[in-house]
């Protein structure tokens, strides 16, 4: 008995292009474009990341050898002597506990506050609530110069000048604007049922925000956090003008240190710079993969 089949008899697998559903025709067809926008992309996202390099590799330059290599990107030799010098010259603990002081308060703030505003603005009957849109709205377009003067003003007579609590609700109030419309458009997305059903079932409100709809807000969330950490760890202009006692003054602060005749030390500089990056660019990484569907949701 032949084991040869007979090539006739043999299934006659079609061409892929027949064989493939919609989806993978469509992935298909996108392929091309999607290889020039990433040819496209990589060069910008590098040369984005020149003043980063150029920063840690100015970091790590130390002072006896300022020789560069690599397009004069990086040192010769890299030392961690400049970091060192700094802690050396200042108390970067007491620094880095007020920075967290100021920061972490805003943050909680700002998310809780922020997301029972946008529930309410989002599901609630609430009186005027076009007009309190646009003024969240405004909130967001006026420039922290403009407003400086006032909040001085404003901290004077509340006598929370020179203090972190004052600042903390400075940056509280600057953030909810943005937190709010951000964290709303996230509910609004949640559909109208899940509320009704709640509603129905005999939840009161603070249970159906609390259990429904603020656990379906994370990536909003995410984006809240982001945004609030970046402006209230990485701010100077306000610490600068609201605080005077050195013993409270924030991490963004200590460079202030190496001007005039420490302008000589510029890698100490440059580390100091390095160290205020490096709390955001954690935070960044611990959120990152809510990050992407909270600005999905957004610019919907």
């Amino acid at each position: 008995m032949s084991s040869v089949q007979d090539p006739a008899a043999r299934p006659i697998n079609p061409p892929r292009s027949e064989n493939a559903g919609p989806a993978q025709r469509r992935r298909t067809r996108r392929s091309g474009p999607s290889r020039w926008v990433h040819a496209l992309l990589v060069p910008m996202a590098l040369l984005w990341m020149v003043p980063v390099i150029m920063t840690i590799g100015l970091s790590l330059m130390p002072a006896s050898n300022p020789s560069t290599t690599a397009l004069g990107l990086l040192p010769e030799a890299p030392s961690l002597s400049n970091y060192v010098l700094v802690w050396q010259q200042n108390p970067l603990l007491k620094h880095l506990l007020n920075s967290l002081l100021i920061t972490v308060p805003s943050v909680v703030i700002v998310v809780v506050v922020g997301s029972m505003a946008a529930f309410a603005l989002a599901r609630l009957r609430v009186p005027l609530k076009a007009l309190l849109f646009a003024v969240l709205i405004l909130g967001l377009v006026l420039p922290m110069s403009g407003i400086v003067v006032a909040v001085f003003k404003i901290l004077q007579a509340m006598g929370l000048y020179d203090s972190l609590v004052g600042l903390v609700l400075v940056y509280s109030a600057l953030g909810l604007p943005f937190a709010i419309i951000i964290i709303r458009t996230a509910y609004l997305a949640i559909p109208i049922e899940i509320f009704e059903a709640a509603h129905v079932d005999g939840a009161n409100v603070w249970q159906i925000f609390w259990r429904q709809y603020f656990p379906l807000a994370k990536p909003a969330l995410a984006v809240v956090v982001i945004w609030q950490v970046m402006m209230s760890w990485n701010d100077f202009l306000l610490p600068l003008v609201t605080l005077g006692n050195n013993d409270i003054k924030p991490l963004t602060l200590v460079p202030l240190a190496y001007r005039g005749i420490f302008l000589s030390q510029p890698g100490a500089l440059f580390a100091v710079l390095v160290l205020i990056s490096v709390p955001v660019v954690a935070v960044f990484v611990a959120v990152q993969r809510y990050l992407v569907n909270g600005l999905a949701g957004a610019v919907k």
